[in-house]
């Protein structure tokens, strides 16, 4: 047989606005070609105008699962303008909330493949410990992703002991998630022959860029490390990678960044309780700023222009997850239509991240 057949975006397992048209021949896919079924938005007039804690609000709603990330992406951003100190606590329960944030993320794509492997093992248990992340945010930030909680000065929440109640709220699930991933990991394991094929080829990408897809295809580049990685520098954090490139290494990179997104989250808890949930004044002056934060679907990175009274003249987000979505295509490549599911949920795209444009193509979705 040969043909073309659609994957998503109904599908259950991908929920994504993400359309897959696949060449196939015999069970195989031969060709593939990704697309949003939602165009590309321009999101710069939201920040004209805006005070730096509105406008950090705002790009927090441009992603529920990164939430936390494009908003301290944009804080970086507006301090690096202001000239702006933020306080030692405030500054790890950033990190606190950044981790969180990215496990609940990981968590529901391994879910996914899980779910479209029809592995109800896999795909059931994760889904608790997201109910039981959302839940602690909703107490501590109002919300259940964290909408306006990173704002430029440290994190603003519900109360002066919300950091606290979070952490404490949370603290016991570590021990058993990582329990969990190291089953999960045996788990899919067995599944191998299904999800060692969609290989992600890094090497075509033109320049760099960070993302989990990326660093299972031997790429070391995160954020979170380097010299310019601020806190997360001084918490020793160091990327893992995977060198195969297919669903399985992307699927076990996940897990990896889950486990040490909980040693993370250990290491500043004492300094992350102390916050008290109020941020540091804002100054107004005129000045430029920039900003980047790794966020679960790769690296995002902010510019933004303040006028002389502290307000947003213009603001870009950028985001690498289009420059992954630019691969996936071809990753599909070789794989039977039967598991082309997990290989493009393993991807872990997010069509609201790519919206905002990659760093090749400008922000907002302007070419």
């Amino acid at each position: 047989m040969k043909g073309k057949l659609p994957l998503g975006p109904l599908r259950a397992s991908t929920r994504q606005p993400l359309l897959l048209e696949c060449e196939v021949e015999g069970a195989a896919i031969t060709a593939a070609r990704l697309t949003s079924v939602v165009e590309r938005f321009s999101y710069a007039v939201g920040f004209e105008g805006a005070s730096p804690a509105d406008g950090a609000a705002f790009a927090s709603h441009l992603c529920a699962r990164s939430s936390v990330h494009l908003a301290w992406a944009l804080s970086i951003a507006v301090e690096d303008a202001l000239g702006m100190e933020v306080a030692a606590e405030h500054d790890a329960m950033r990190v606190a909330l950044s981790e969180w944030a990215r496990i609940a993320s990981h968590l529901e794509v391994v879910s996914d493949v899980a779910r479209a492997l029809e592995d109800d093992l896999v795909y059931g248990r994760p889904r608790r410990y997201i109910r039981r992340i959302r839940t602690a945010f909703e107490e501590a930030c109002g919300n259940a992703f964290g909408f306006g909680a990173v704002v430029p000065g440290g994190v603003a929440l519900a109360s002066a002991s919300a950091a606290a109640d979070l952490l404490d709220a949370l603290g016991g699930d570590g021990e058993s998630i990582e329990r969990d991933v190291a089953f999960w990991v045996r788990k899919l394991s067995l599944s191998r022959a299904r999800l060692t094929r969609g290989r992600l080829d890094a090497s075509r990408l033109e320049g760099e860029a960070s993302a989990a897809a990326l660093r299972a295809s031997g790429s070391g580049l995160d954020l979170r490390a380097g010299e310019a990685s601020g806190t997360y520098g001084q918490l020793g954090y160091r990327p893992v990678s995977r060198d195969g490139g297919t669903t399985l290494d992307r699927t076990l990179v996940l897990l990896a960044e889950i486990k040490t997104s909980i040693g993370l989250i250990r290491k500043v808890r004492e300094s992350a309780s102390g916050c008290d949930g109020a941020p540091g004044p804002v100054s107004p002056r005129k000045g430029t700023g920039a900003g980047a934060v790794e966020s679960p679907h790769g690296a995002v990175d902010c510019r933004v222009f303040i006028d002389s009274e502290g307000k947003i003249i213009r603001a870009r987000l950028t985001s690498d997850a289009d420059l992954v979505a630019d691969l996936a295509g071809r990753a599909m490549e070789g794989v039977p239509f039967e598991d082309a599911a997990a290989a493009m949920v393993s991807l872990n795209l997010c069509s609201c991240c790519m919206g905002l444009g990659g760093r090749e193509r400008g922000a907002g979705g302007e070419e």
